[in-house]
């Protein structure tokens, strides 16, 4: 008796919608068109600007020590921010300059505040506490020759700006061209041909500095 053919049960939905083959753009663009479609135009990356390397600027007449941070009191005077590690030595001083003109303003009083990052100043030329609002945002600066000797060992910013900085087998790194106040220890930013390095200011890293010869020698660390 010859075998019944098996009748299989279609288990396709057939509300399902068969699958098309995808449709290729480029040959699609090709057959409506005629002609091939162009490729986007892929933008390239403008090179890097070289980096500036500073050139040792002669020593200053002036020197920054801070900046006024607004009126205080009803009096005239100012609450100024320090930029000194010294702010000890500001007490002495009988005249500083304010902004970028430089004018001349002779200080009455100095108080400096507890932690030695802000003080209290009074000038003789101001009494209104709106005048002493004018200022606020100018940066205080005094004669360089009217501030003590730093400790052995220590020296001021314009003095290692400009600094050629070589590792101790002459090799050269750039210039240094910034420092970064931290708050354990400040950060060399040393610019050259190859880019930025940076140098934290500790004794294990800066082996040298001559200033007669303009040469900072360093030992960078190696990180593994």
């Amino acid at each position: 008796m010859p075998d019944k053919p098996q009748h299989t049960t279609d288990t396709t939905n057939k509300n399902t919608v068969p699958e098309r083959p995808a449709r290729q753009t480029t040959s699609g663009a090709q057959h409506r068109s005629g002609r091939a479609a162009q490729k986007p135009h892929r933008q390239t990356k403008p090179a890097a600007p070289p980096p500036i390397i500073p050139e040792r600027e002669p020593t200053p007449n002036h020197l920054i020590i801070g900046r006024i941070a607004g009126a205080h009191g009803l009096r005239g005077e100012c609450r100024m921010v320090l930029i000194t590690n010294h702010p000890e030595a500001l007490r002495t001083l009988k005249t500083c300059y304010l902004g970028e003109e430089q004018t001349a303003y002779s200080i009455r009083r100095i108080h400096l505040l507890p932690g030695g990052k802000e003080a209290i100043i009074r000038f003789f030329e101001i009494s209104a506490p709106e005048a002493a609002a004018d200022l606020k945002g100018q940066r205080v600066w005094v004669e360089r020759e009217a501030l003590p000797p730093l400790p052995e060992g220590e020296l001021y910013h314009y003095q290692l700006l400009g600094l050629d900085v070589q590792k101790e087998d002459g090799t050269p790194l750039g210039r240094l061209a910034e420092i970064i106040e931290t708050g354990a220890n400040d950060v060399y930013v040393v610019r050259g041909v190859t880019g930025e390095v940076l140098l934290p200011a500790i004794e294990q890293v800066i082996v040298q500095i001559d200033l007669d010869a303009g040469v900072m020698t360093v030992r960078p660390q190696e990180y593994y």
